[in-house]
């Protein structure tokens, strides 16, 4: 009987001590992201920014990102804000340090638009679903001053997320690319046209532009005698012979009545 009462009160203690949260619920890893505009314009010498959303609302495990330029062109500066630094966590009463750009805790999924958004947390917008608390890494690339108008810029941000374990090791890990596009363009977005001057007529071959042909005049040149020319007038000459035959024949006919 005294076995029984010690095995029962033994049985409650380990009741009455506190447990983790979620100790008692598989675990459940949630590495979700949104990213802004992908493809950006940006003036030579000038800087532009893109964002990369992070939310955590099917998980219930702290998700802890690290981020990284994964390709870049030469020459280029590529920022990534927040910065990589170490956390202080304690799991499972041990203290580990976490070397990441910022975690991502689990939150619930709200059906509107929070009002009242905490300090360092965004809100996203969660297509189909509704809306999350989340956290927002911001990408400044900074282009050079003689980077070429019209060219393009691949940018490759490498992110890494990690889910410690019991000991305060990563368990779990997963790695995802977030692909940026930058065109490189003029300062001026006002449209302008000016005339600089006439351009010196070239040989068309070397100069590459279609010189427009010149209309051919045609001069007429008068016949030379024996042609059309001479023709009219041979005509005419039979005529006056035919008339002045037709004369001299009446003129003989009315003298020979007289007679």
């Amino acid at each position: 009987m005294k076995k029984i009462c010690l095995f029962v009160l033994g049985a409650l203690v380990l009741l009455a001590l506190p447990v983790p949260v979620h100790a008692d619920e598989p675990a459940r890893y949630n590495f979700a992201s949104a990213q802004g505009d992908k493809e950006l314009k940006i003036p030579p010498g000038q800087e532009g920014k893109g964002y990369i959303y992070f939310y955590n609302i099917d998980g219930n495990r702290i998700t802890h990102i690290t981020l990284e330029v994964g390709q870049a062109p030469s020459g280029w500066d590529v920022i990534i804000t927040p910065p990589l630094s170490e956390t202080q966590v304690i799991v499972s009463g041990l203290p580990v340090t976490v070397t990441e750009n910022l975690f991502i805790e689990p939150s619930e999924l709200l059906t509107g638009e929070p009002q009242n958004i905490p300090e360092g947390m965004v809100s996203i917008k969660v297509p189909g679903r509704g809306y999350a608390l989340g956290k927002v890494a911001e990408i400044i690339f900074k282009v050079p001053e003689s980077a070429p108008l019209g060219n393009t810029g691949a940018i490759v941000i490498a992110a890494e997320a990690a889910w410690l374990g019991q000991t305060g090791a990563a368990a779990v890990k997963q790695a995802r690319d977030f692909d940026f596009s930058v065109t490189i363009v003029s300062e001026s977005t006002e449209y302008t046209e000016t005339v600089v001057g006439k351009v010196e007529k070239t040989d068309t071959a070397k100069s590459g532009v279609t010189q427009p042909e010149k209309p051919e005049v045609v001069t007429p040149t008068p016949s030379p005698p024996g042609e059309s020319g001479g023709f009219s007038a041979l005509f005419i000459a039979i005529i006056a012979g035919v008339v002045v035959i037709m004369g001299a024949i009446i003129v003989f006919l009315l003298i020979r009545r007289r007679r």
